[in-house]
């Protein structure tokens, strides 16, 4: 299967919004084994909040072996690599982290995001 970011989303791929509409086209076909090609062509931002709604929270449900055999990146900058692999490896801890170490982060990030 193949995902053309830009129609999904447009050329930024920024929004936490727009990440969860590219987690929906994927959880359910990943979780069955399918191979997804992300196709980043025409896509000139990218943000961490895209990738953690979109990417990130894959690592709940697959592990990064999985994740990596089974999700292709196609046409992504240097710079949409580099804020990946940090998504990749921090969910890769969040999730490895006990419950209350994870909510202890929700809290933080909520409290963060409240005041800004």
């Amino acid at each position: 299967m193949r995902i053309k970011v830009r129609e999904c989303v447009g050329e930024n791929a920024i929004t936490q919004e727009d990440g969860k509409i590219i987690y929906g086209l994927m959880h359910d076909p990943l979780l069955q084994s399918e191979s997804i090609e992300l196709d980043f062509e025409g896509v000139e931002v990218f943000a961490s909040p895209f990738f953690n709604a979109s990417v990130g929270c894959l690592l709940e449900d697959l592990d990064r072996d999985a994740l990596n055999a089974r999700l292709q990146f196609e046409h992504l900058s240097d710079f949409g690599e580099r804020v990946l692999r940090r998504v990749i490896e921090n969910a890769e801890e969040y999730y490895a982290a006990s419950p209350e170490h994870r909510r202890a982060v929700d809290r933080i990030v909520q409290d963060t995001a409240a005041a800004m």
